[in-house]
């Protein structure tokens, strides 16, 4: 467990912090609408999606791959990590931390830095030799975060919508 120099807490996820998770997943997606439009508001709270985001919850909770950081009791931020399954090829295991996520009124004390200090300490017991994590081009102060915590730029992710 991580602590910051606020009364925050950062430690693995468990069921009992499922339904503070469940809301903050749905700001987070709210967030990132903003940064990469999914679907509508319809579509993202459709019956379909809410069971997938309920499985993948739950899936990163059992397997331990969940952060929480609180203050007091209060959830105030999130994070997932995982082996990253796309490197089939590679000679060292590669885990991505990826969804960190801050309340806005948590921001800038700590709590994104915690989560994902925390996340490579839980990466590197699972036997990683390196982490990744993937921000939003136009998220200039995420970029600037992870850049301080000693993350470089290796690549590019392009997309094009073929649905316009």
């Amino acid at each position: 467990m991580v602590t910051t120099s606020e009364p925050i807490s950062v430690s693995v996820a468990s069921f009992e912090d499922y339904s503070s998770i469940e809301s903050a997943w749905w700001r987070l997606l709210a967030d990132q609408q903003s940064l990469d439009f999914r679907g509508s508001t319809d579509e993202l709270g459709s019956h379909v999606n809410t069971e997938r985001v309920r499985r993948f919850i739950e899936s990163r909770i059992r397997q331990g791959r969940m952060l929480v950081a609180k203050e007091q009791e209060e959830l105030v931020g999130i994070c997932t990590f995982s082996p990253d399954g796309f490197i089939l090829d590679a000679t060292v295991q590669v885990w991505e931390i990826a969804d960190v996520w801050v309340e806005p009124h948590a921001r800038r004390r700590g709590v994104a830095t915690a989560l994902v200090r925390q996340s490579e300490h839980e990466c590197k017991m699972r036997g990683a030799a390196e982490v990744r994590l993937t921000v939003y081009a136009m998220n200039k102060e995420a970029l600037g975060l992870y850049q301080s915590l000693g993350y470089d730029v290796s690549s590019y992710t392009l997309s094009r919508n073929l649905n316009p």
